[in-house]
C-alpha cells in the first residue's frame, strides 16, 4: 500500500505468545522461527492491502482501510501459522482487531485511544486466536470469505478503558476454537485476593451486610487486625 490509511483506520495488533521464554529454551531455532514468522506476516498484510507501520520485538502493528481486509489478513496469516513446521520453536501468535480514529502523520500514526484499544484487545487473546470490536451492525456487512463466523464473547472490561466494549472471536475452519477465558478485567471484579479455602461462618454478619447495602452504596467494616474484614467483604 503506498498510501497508510488515514481517518478511520482498522488495526491489526499481532504478539507471539511467550516470546521471551521461547527465545531462552530455544536459543539456536528461535532465529529460523523468527524469520519465518516476520515473512508470513509481511506477505499476508501486504497482499491484503494492509500497511505494517510498526514493529517492536516480535509485536507488529498493521493498518487497514477497512475491517474486512484486516479479517481476512489475520484469519490467513494464522492458517499458515498452524501448517507451517517450526520445529521445536513452535509460534503462536495472538492479535487483536479494532476500529477507530487515528492520522497518519507520515512517519506514524497519531490516534492513542485507538491504538491503545487494539492493543488491550490483543493482549487479551491466546496463542492462535483472533479477537475482533466493532458494532453488531458491521458485522452484519463485513464481506468475509465463506466459513468465517463471528462468537459474540459480550460486553468486556479493558485495562484503562473507561467503557466496556463488546468483543468477538472470529471463528474459521483450520483455526482452533476453544479458548480459555479470554484475559479481560471480567475475570476478577474487585482487587481482593483469591480465596484458595472456602469461607465458613460469619452467616449473621453476612445477612446484616447485604440488608444494609440495599440502602447504602458504601459499608466499611471496622475491627482489630486478623479477624477476617477482607475475608468477610
Amino acid at each position: 500500500m503506498n498510501n497508510p490509511p488515514t481517518g478511520t483506520v482498522t488495526f491489526l495488533f499481532t504478539d507471539i505468545e511467550g516470546s521471551t521464554k521461547m527465545a531462552q529454551k530455544f536459543a539456536d531455532s528461535m532465529h529460523d522461527s523468527l524469520s519465518k514468522h516476520n515473512l508470513i506476516l509481511h506477505e499476508v498484510v501486504a497482499s491484503n492491502n494492509g500497511f505494517i507501520f510498526k514493529s517492536i520485538g516480535d509485536a507488529y502493528c498493521c493498518a487497514f482501510e477497512n475491517i474486512g481486509d484486516a479479517i481476512k489478513s489475520a484469519v490467513e496469516i494464522q492458517i499458515k501459522f498452524n501448517s507451517e513446521e517450526w520445529g521445536e520453536a513452535s509460534i503462536k501468535v495472538r492479535m487483536g482487531i479494532y476500529s477507530g480514529k487515528a492520522e497518519w502523520s507520515g512517519t506514524d500514526y497519531i490516534g492513542y485511544v485507538a491504538m491503545a484499544t487494539a492493543n488491550r484487545i490483543m493482549s487479551s487473546s491466546y496463542g492462535g486466536q483472533i479477537l475482533v470490536s466493532c458494532p453488531a451492525i458491521v458485522i452484519e456487512v463485513i464481506i468475509v470469505p465463506d466459513g468465517i463466523s463471528f462468537r459474540n464473547l459480550g460486553e468486556r472490561r479493558l485495562k484503562d478503558l473507561k467503557d466496556p466494549i463488546r468483543l468477538y472471536q472470529l471463528i474459521s475452519p483450520g483455526l482452533p476454537s476453544d479458548f480459555p477465558p479470554i484475559r479481560t478485567l471480567d475475570i476478577r471484579t474487585n482487587n481482593l485476593p483469591v480465596q484458595l479455602t472456602s469461607f465458613i461462618g460469619r452467616e449473621k454478619e453476612l445477612t446484616e451486610i447485604k440488608n444494609i447495602l440495599q440502602s447504602y452504596r458504601l459499608l466499611t467494616l471496622i475491627g482489630t487486625g486478623g479477624t477476617g474484614k477482607t475475608r468477610l467483604s
